[in-house]
Order: structure tokens, then sequence, then C-alpha cells
């Protein structure tokens, strides 16, 4: 799986959230989503691990770390801008999705699809 289909998919799931991965502790740019996850995993051997609407945003950050050595952030939408979800980090993935809905149509703005 490439960087750019798990951030799709993350996407379709919580279209409010945006999943950002960094790679030896700096953001990737678009350019590099292109690379296999394979490439970019600390672990040689990744467990397999599901992510429910009910985890803490706290939570899914260490999954992928302790599961894949991966790092990531999520972000939620508020109108025009992504927040990094640190003051946050202890709701759900489902609450931080709702709010970023509520603010979006509070705005009037229309999620955008994640183009890779």
């Amino acid at each position: 799986m490439r960087a750019s289909e798990l951030i799709k998919l993350f996407s379709e799931c919580y279209p409010y959230l945006r999943l950002e991965i960094y790679h030896r502790g700096e953001e990737m740019g678009n350019a590099a989503h292109n690379c296999l996850l394979k490439d970019i995993v600390h672990k040689k051997a990744v467990d397999s691990f599901e992510i429910t609407p009910q985890m803490k945003v706290c939570e899914v950050e260490e999954i992928f770390w302790e599961k894949m050595g991966l790092q990531i952030s999520i972000f939620r939408k508020s109108g025009k801008t992504w927040l990094e979800s640190s003051f946050t980090n202890y709701w759900s993935l489902e609450r931080q999705n709702n709010l970023g809905k509520e603010m979006n149509d509070f705005m009037n703005i229309q999620p955008q699809k994640v183009s890779l």
C-alpha cells in the first residue's frame, strides 16, 4: 500500500480529519506520498490492527507507532484551516470528525476530497 492510499482511506472514513505521515521526524511532502509504506515503516513484520471511531486520537497515533513504527499526526478541519488535535488528543475520532463537520456546516464549507 502506498502512503497516499492510506491517507485517502482514512479521509474517506473521516472526511473532517486528515492523517499526516512523518518519515525520519519530518512531514512527508505530497511527492513522497507515492512511496510504499513498507519502505518507510520501522518494523520488519507489521502487525495488523483495526481503527474504530471510538478510539482516541492519541491511541490511533500510538498504535501506528507500536504496530508499524510509523509516526503520524491527525488534524481536524476547522473552517478553512487544519488544526493539530494535540489539545484534544483524548477525544475519539468520531467526536473530532463530528466537531469538524459542525464547524464546516456552520461556516457552510464542503469537505475536500483528498487528491494525491
